[in-house]
């Protein structure tokens, strides 16, 4: 009989999946930036100059932001490259754990995502940006709800009532159980 869902596992997955979306438009871009970084640097420049033509405040200043990426991306691919490639990397292997409720992942998923937090802070510092502070704080609810599964899962009894006994997952962790509740009769 299926289980229904609580609306904190629903925000949990949602959080996570929207993780791994992030890390997979990083992946894409630093394989692009890595691969055609002209062709990136021009794309940019095109989107700014096509938001360069509204009279808004905000497009304007959008345009600028977007110029300047463009310029940096010619400049600077390799390096931003790796970064974005590294971060697309922990980013997706953390996802797959977290997704996976890989309890003993967690405290090295909420590292990991702190650290990536840390160099986002770092460079929201030396070019304070909107944006910038937005994912900011997204990351650090993410960072938080994620703390919060991890004590959930680890508050969990395990077939035998153990308090915080970890339950075995997998083929092997059923035969387990099987073999446990047969010597209990």
């Amino acid at each position: 009989m299926p289980t229904r869902r609580t609306r904190f596992e629903r925000v949990y997955s949602l959080l996570i999946l929207a993780k791994g979306v992030d890390g997979l438009l990083e992946l894409v871009g630093g394989l692009v930036l890595l691969v055609a970084p002209r062709i990136t640097g021009a794309l940019l420049e095109s989107v700014a100059a096509e938001l360069a033509e509204g009279t808004s405040p905000l497009r304007d200043a959008a345009a600028r932001s977007i110029a300047s990426a463009g310029g940096g991306a010619v400049t600077g691919a390799v390096p931003l490259a790796a970064f974005l490639l590294v971060h697309a990397v922990v980013k997706l292997v953390t996802v797959g754990a977290l997704l996976r409720r890989a309890v003993r992942w967690y405290p090295w998923a909420i590292a990991a995502l702190t650290v990536l937090l840390g160099a986002q802070v770092v460079d929201l510092v030396a070019a304070p940006r909107i944006g910038g502070a937005v994912l900011g704080i997204l990351d650090v609810v993410v960072i938080l709800v994620v703390g919060w599964e991890y004590r959930r899962l680890r508050a969990e009894t395990s077939a035998d009532g153990t308090p915080g006994a970890r339950r075995p997952t997998g083929r092997a962790g059923a035969r387990m159980l099987d073999l446990q509740g047969a010597e209990q009769r």
